[in-house]
């Protein structure tokens, strides 16, 4: 949408919201099953719900199911640390924004008594040097409440920078009263403070005041979300040549658990789409997708080699040339073409990356491979294997029985004794943890897998039964 456009609905926006807040103040039996008081202020909860979340809904995130904003936010560092929101790039996805509620009737940055500085921000910058020095609340030059403050959102910026390898673009501090927002929070927590990287508000200043508090945590300012997936044709909108740091191909998985008739056992069925990853150099990823035409994963079968993966690798492969070639021509120029481990890695819920990224929607995802257009191999990497077949496994064969049809549950499209299918308990116990298509198919065979060398070390595959 035209950035004149939000600015004046954000405007329009924060207005009826301080009106509304006024009027919620003014009531004097907002708590009505408490004694009246015309000085109660709302408690932490109460500002979140009255202000915070709407405040954020008028900047353009969105809270929720699906949204881009993370609520009680876990973060691991030496302890668990929740924090209140933070705004991602996508769901679970690099952080852009984090901001701590507090209560309503907390108190404004001020120094401690016998203090004096030029300006708000000036204090703060003073504290968080106190904190950084690694001096107590005590001794700080703003009142015990900031210094808090300050040191929990240091040690917020410093997890996500040291853990996580996230410069945080903005974060902010605020209550239904007072607004402090950090504009390069990483700089001025981690590295060197300057009084400038802070912008200070009052409630009364909101209106006045709302083109900056627009520029600095407004969405559309501090990332430029792409729909998924884009067309060729649309990578132009979004970056130029210049800006792009790789281009990956993958495809769109979407696993149909319920193919076939409800009268009878389900039989899977998993439709493959070609995709291209175009990473800027800041890690964000332009999904590229130009068909909504599937290729479905299955054997052919020839009067030679019987039953084979090669057709339908070959249709992907040729789709996924077509697709990276119209990205080239869109862009002007070659892309750089990046090995798998290169691929910066799709958002997780647990903030780290993956290779295999998450949809909304259950039984979807988007596959990362590189230089490779699937992530399967036509023949396995060792070749005649015993272990595809759950009969040649003897003690080591999972479970009671073969599997001799496609399953949801378990998750096995390929069945026994196909090139594809691996029916070996050590195996299987060994990668549990690792394998990350283990949601499509949890009985693949390792060694026709792209992530064999990324999921399993050297010495690791070595022990494997089948070996390297």
């Amino acid at each position: 949408m035209n950035q004149a456009t939000l600015l004046n609905r954000f405007k329009e926006g924060l207005g009826d919201l301080l009106e509304k807040i006024d009027h919620a103040l003014a009531k004097p039996n907002r708590d009505p099953y408490a004694e009246v008081d015309a000085e109660r202020r709302p408690h932490e909860h109460d500002t979140r719900l009255l202000f915070v979340d709407e405040l954020l809904c008028q900047l353009g995130w969105t809270r929720g199911a699906g949204g881009n904003v993370l609520e009680e936010a876990r973060l691991q560092g030496a302890t668990t640390k929740f924090m209140d929101y933070v705004g991602v790039v996508d769901i679970a996805g690099k952080p852009l924004l984090l901001v701590e509620a507090k209560a309503w009737d907390k108190p404004f940055v001020s120094a401690r008594a016998g203090g004096a500085f030029a300006s708000e921000a000036d204090l703060i910058v003073a504290a968080i040097q106190h904190v950084r020095d690694g001096k107590s609340e005590d001794t700080s030059p703003a009142i015990a409440e900031w210094h808090r403050y300050l040191r929990q959102v240091e040690g917020y910026v410093r997890t996500l920078k040291e853990q996580y390898g996230h410069d945080l673009p903005r974060a902010m501090i605020v209550s239904g009263e007072w607004l402090v927002v950090f504009k390069q929070p990483t700089k001025t927590f981690l590295v060197t403070q300057v009084r400038d990287d802070i912008a200070v508000y009052r409630r009364r200043e909101f209106t006045a005041r709302a083109g900056e508090l627009f520029n600095l945590l407004h969405r559309s300012l501090l990332t430029q979300d792409a729909p998924i997936p884009l067309r060729p044709a649309q990578l132009r909108q979004f970056l130029v040549l210049a800006d792009v740091a790789g281009a990956f191909r993958g495809v769109h998985v979407h696993y149909d658990h319920k193919g076939g008739s409800s009268l009878f056992t389900p039989r899977p069925r998993i439709s493959i789409y070609p995709a291209v990853f175009v990473v800027r150099h800041d890690d964000v990823i332009y999904t590229v997708m130009d068909n909504n035409t599937p290729v479905t994963l299955d054997y052919e079968h020839d009067n030679v080699d019987g039953e084979s993966l090669a057709p339908h690798l070959h249709a992907i492969d040729t789709c996924s040339n077509a697709l990276l070639a119209a990205c080239v021509r869109e862009l002007g120029g070659g892309l750089p073409s990046q090995p798998l481990g290169r691929f910066p890695g799709f958002p997780s819920d647990t903030m780290t990356r993956t290779f295999v990224g998450d949809l909304t929607e259950a039984n979807h995802w988007f596959v990362a491979t590189g230089n490779s257009s699937h992530f399967l191999l036509a023949e396995p990497r060792v070749t005649d294997c015993r272990f595809h077949t759950w009969a040649h496994c003897g003690a080591n064969a999972i479970g009671q029985s073969a599997i001799s049809v496609r399953t949801v549950v378990p998750r096995a499209f390929f069945i026994d004794s196909q090139r594809h299918h691996c029916a070996h308990q050590v195996v299987q116990d060994r990668r549990t943890t690792k394998c990350l298509i283990a949601p499509i198919d949890s009985r693949i065979c390792c060694q026709v897998c792209a992530f064999l060398d990324h999921c399993w070390t050297p010495a690791e595959k070595g022990d494997l039964p089948c070996g390297q």
